[in-house]
């Protein structure tokens, strides 16, 4: 199953104008805003499924380390 990572226009605006600033600043290369808008696109379609889903191990990783401090909680409250 493959899903589009969607960014409200705030969120991709602010990116391209980040992608203009680190250009100018560390590339000496001025980037025009659609120039800088087709390579956000770009580096969110390549790179973004691939943090998307490190974020969502990582979640899953955190929860089931809670779960088990949970189970474990439970089996102490367990009555014999």
């Amino acid at each position: 199953m493959s899903h589009k990572i969607d960014l409200t226009s705030e969120q991709h605006d602010a990116l391209v104008l980040q992608a203009q600033s680190y250009c100018r600043k560390n590339l000496d290369l001025d980037l025009e805003q659609f120039d800088a808008a087709f390579l956000v696109d770009f580096f969110v379609e390549q790179i973004g499924k691939q943090v998307y889903n490190r974020a969502i191990g990582d979640a899953k990783s955190h929860l089931e380390q809670h779960f088990e401090v949970l189970a474990d909680r439970l089996y102490e409250l367990e009555k014999y």
